[in-house]
């Protein structure tokens, strides 16, 4: 198994603001769901500990490792794991994007994840960067990343299509136990603080 984590909330998140590779703070209560990740993947075996160079990911790698015991010098920075490159609406809100860049809103609202930002990247790119890691990385790995690096994941294994890619909708510091070798999901362990609630994909 491998066990792909989503970063906690960053201060960007509270803004709405599409970070992409900006690299944001986690907010107070971000370190607080790397805690709680933590300690929901105690009963699993972590061998290796990997993470996106991006701060809001790497402190969220480093908290959960903390929890855990695991000397967080041994977190490996994989550079393909970075969020999609916004390019012209990197770090910018919805309403800002649509004031200034109202027809390649409207591109991206019916191209989807498919669409391929303005001097920035597409879904297909980050799939084209993650590959050659996604088939190396060894069982027994977390991997701290972000929410579009963890979709392409799942669209490179065949776990999710154009058509149920965003039934997958993965909050900070969720946790998917994937089956890398027979392509599946086991379970998703939601980051809640007041409720667990694992969602089995048997």
């Amino acid at each position: 198994m491998i066990y792909l984590v989503r970063h906690g909330e960053s201060e960007a998140n509270i803004q709405n603001r599409f970070s992409g590779i900006t690299d944001v703070e986690l907010s107070a209560k971000g370190r607080k769901q790397a805690a709680i990740a933590g300690n929901n993947v105690k009963p699993y075996k972590i061998d290796y500990a990997y993470s996106s160079p991006l701060k809001r990911a790497n402190d969220t790698a480093k908290i959960i490792c903390d929890v855990n015991n695991i000397d967080v010098n041994e977190i490996i920075i994989e550079n393909s794991l970075i969020e999609v490159n916004f390019g012209l609406f990197e770090n910018m809100t919805w309403d800002e994007i649509r004031e200034n860049h109202r027809e390649e809103s409207e591109n991206w609202i019916s191209y989807k994840h498919r669409y391929k930002f303005p001097e920035g990247e597409s879904y297909d790119d980050i799939v084209n960067r993650i590959s050659s890691f996604v088939d190396k990385v060894p069982d027994s790995s977390l991997i701290v990343t972000h929410f579009g690096v963890i979709q392409s994941i799942l669209l490179y294994l065949d776990i999710a299509d154009d058509n149920n890619l965003w039934d997958y909708m993965i909050k900070n510091c969720d946790i998917i136990v994937l089956d890398k070798n027979n392509g599946k999901i086991e379970k998703i362990i939601k980051n809640m603080s007041s409720e667990r609630r694992e969602e089995s994909h048997q």
